[in-house]
C-alpha cells in the first residue's frame, strides 16, 4: 500500500525585488522578500518530489538543500543594517528563519521516522499525518507573524504592499490544499483497509475468533467511511478520488456480508473434520461401519467446503485487486493533476 507523504507549505507575500541598497524602505523590504522567494523555490522542489511519488526519506538531499538555503537567508538578513535605527522587521525575519530551520531539522526528522512505521497501525498512521498537520499549523502561525511584521514595516514607511501571491505562492498554497484534502480521505481509507489486512491475516492463520472480530470491525469502518465521505465535496470539481474510495468501501461491505460466510463455513467444517479424524485415529481397528460412514460423509463435506473456499478466495482476490489498483491509480492521478511540479 502506498503512502503519499506530504510536507508543509510556507506562503510568502509577493514582493518586487530590488538591488541591494538599503537607503530606501522599498529596497530594504524587497531584499528580505528575495530571500523568502529563494526558500519557497527550494521548498516547492522538495514538496513536488514527495507529492509525485517519492517518500520523504528518499529526497533527504532536497531537504538538506532547503535547510542550507534557510541558513544562508538567515545570515544574509542578519547581516543587514537596521533601517533608520529600526531593527524590528529585520529581527522578526531572522527569528522566522531560525524557527523555520528548527522545524525542518527537528520536526521533519520526527515525521520521517514516523513515516517508517506509519503502516503498522491506524494509530501510527494517524500520528504520522497529525504530526505533519501540527507542523503546518506552527509554520502558519509563524508565517502570520512575519506577514504582520512586514505589513507593519510597510505602513510605518509608507510602502503600499499588495497582498497578492506570486506564482510561487499560488503553487505552494495548491500543494497545501491538495495534501490537506487527500489526508481526510486517506485516513478513512487506511482505517478500513488496515482492518481488512488483519482479516486476511486471521484467515491465513485459520483463526475463527479473529475472523469474526476483524470482519465486524471492517464492516463498521467501511460503513463509517461511506457516511463520512459524503460530507466531503469534490476537490476543484474532481470527484475521482471520492468515487474510487467509495468503490473500495463498497467492496469491503460486500466482502463481509456476502463472501465471509463461505470462509467461516470452511473453517468450521474443517474444525469438525479434524476432530472426527482424530477420533477415528484413536479407535484404530475398533472403528464401526457407522464411524466409517460418518468419516466419509465428513470427507465429502470438507472437500465441498474447500472447493467453495478456493473459488470464493479467487473471486475476492480479483475484486480486491481491481478496486485497490483503481484506488492507487486515482491517488496518483489526483496528485499528478492537482499538485504543481517544480524542479
Amino acid at each position: 500500500m502506498k503512502i503519499l507523504s506530504t510536507l508543509i507549505v510556507v506562503l510568502f507575500i509577493s514582493i518586487t525585488s530590488f538591488a541591494q541598497n538599503f537607503e530606501n524602505a522599498g529596497e530594504y523590504i524587497g531584499y528580505i522578500g528575495k530571500q523568502q522567494e529563494s526558500i519557497t523555490k527550494k521548498y516547492l522542489s522538495y514538496s513536488s518530489a514527495v507529492a509525485h511519488g517519492k517518500r520523504a526519506r528518499k529526497v533527504e538531499s532536497l531537504r538538506s538543500k532547503l535547510m542550507d538555503e534557510v541558513q544562508e537567508a538567515r545570515m544574509n538578513i542578519n547581516a543587514m543594517p537596521s533601517f533608520k535605527g529600526d531593527k524590528g522587521y529585520r529581527d522578526s525575519s531572522v527569528k522566522f528563519m531560525k524557527f523555520y530551520f528548527n522545524v525542518l531539522n527537528d520536526d521533519y526528522s520526527k515525521i520521517i521516522n514516523l513515516e517508517d512505521v506509519a503502516e503498522q497501525s491506524y494509530d501510527d498512521m494517524e500520528a504520522y499525518i497529525l504530526a505533519q498537520e501540527m507542523v503546518d499549523k506552527k509554520l502558519k502561525e509563524a508565517n502570520d507573524m512575519i506577514k504582520a511584521a512586514q505589513l507593519d514595516f510597510g505602513k510605518k514607511y509608507n510602502i503600499n504592499i499588495i497582498e497578492d501571491k506570486s506564482e510561487l505562492g499560488k503553487m505552494a498554497e495548491q500543494v497545501h490544499n491538495t495534501n490537506e484534502y487527500f489526508h481526510k480521505i486517506y485516513l478513512l481509507f487506511f482505517k478500513a483497509s488496515f482492518q481488512e489486512e488483519n482479516l486476511m491475516k486471521a484467515i491465513e492463520k485459520g483463526n475463527i475468533t479473529g475472523i469474526e472480530q476483524s470482519k465486524s470491525s471492517l464492516l463498521k469502518y467501511a460503513q463509517e467511511g461511506l457516511e463520512k465521505v459524503n460530507e466531503i465535496k469534490p476537490f476543484e470539481g474532481d470527484n475521482s478520488l471520492i468515487a474510487s474510495f467509495k468503490a473500495v468501501m463498497n467492496f469491503y461491505v460486500k466482502e463481509v456480508n456476502d463472501k465471509m460466510k463461505t470462509i467461516s463455513d470452511f473453517f468450521l467444517t474443517n474444525e469438525r473434520f479434524e476432530a472426527l479424524k482424530k477420533e477415528m485415529d484413536k479407535k484404530g481397528d475398533n472403528r464401526t461401519q457407522a464411524d466409517i460412514d460418518a468419516y466419509n460423509k465428513s470427507v465429502n463435506e470438507i472437500n465441498a467446503a474447500s472447493n467453495k473456499y478456493n473459488q470464493n478466495n479467487k473471486q475476492l482476490f480479483e475484486m480486491r485487486k481491481e478496486v485497490i489498483d483503481n484506488w492507487n491509480d486515482a491517488s496518483n492521478d489526483f496528485f499528478n493533476e492537482h499538485t504543481p511540479r517544480y524542479k
